[in-house]
């Protein structure tokens, strides 16, 4: 019976993302805090993000909080310095995040943003890219605090920072090797959620 409640949660989720209009952003994660939610069907979280990039006239380019709703631990956008973040607005006209959409951002390359789609699986759009590599220790220490059953960082590594576009150079650093514009990303995201619509 929980399983088919979740079921349906996901599935109401989706449809109020797919009938809504999206705001996005690629913000520089401020902090992300677990609060107390009004549901006890959903955890809350508190973000505070400075706004890089806007996709959408309404949000401004300053610091935006807004609240995250999920019924699982569903925060690995926690994980990244930068993301962009898809937002929609509740009956108050606040920006919230009903599900945890995000595309990871990983740099700023001569005034553009670059990332990548953890989900696909060839690097078709994507572009060669080499710059000094990454260090990512206080990101694998996030990680860590959302998954603690995970022990190994070279299993945190590989699932937050995937072979395919990055090569692993030791515990604490990575090499960049092929990411994508955030307009191109922003652009394959709401087909995608949009998408599920039909």
């Amino acid at each position: 019976m929980k399983k088919i409640i979740i079921f349906f949660l996901i599935m109401s989720v989706n449809i109020v993302y797919s009938q809504s209009k999206i705001y996005a952003f690629v913000g520089k994660k401020i902090s992300v805090e677990r609060v107390k939610s009004d549901d006890h069907f959903y955890l809350k979280y508190k973000n505070v993000y400075t706004v890089e990039q806007t996709f959408n006239d309404e949000i401004k380019r300053d610091t935006l909080v807004f609240n995250s709703y999920t019924h699982m631990n569903q925060i690995n956008y926690s994980v990244y310095d930068y993301a962009i973040i898809y937002l929609v607005k509740n009956d108050e006209g606040k920006f919230i995040q009903k599900r945890t959409y995000y595309t990871p951002i990983i740099l700023n390359k001569d005034g553009k943003w670059y990332g990548f789609k953890p989900s696909d699986e060839n690097i078709e759009n994507y572009e060669s890219i080499k710059v000094k590599n990454l260090y990512i220790k206080k990101n694998l220490k996030t990680v860590k605090e959302i998954y603690p059953e995970f022990k190994k960082r070279k299993y945190l590594i590989e699932a937050f920072y995937l072979s395919l576009f990055f090569n692993h150079v030791n515990k604490n650093s990575i090499e960049i090797k092929n990411l994508k514009t955030a307009e191109k990303l922003y652009e394959e995201k709401i087909k995608e959620i949009f998408g599920k619509k039909n």
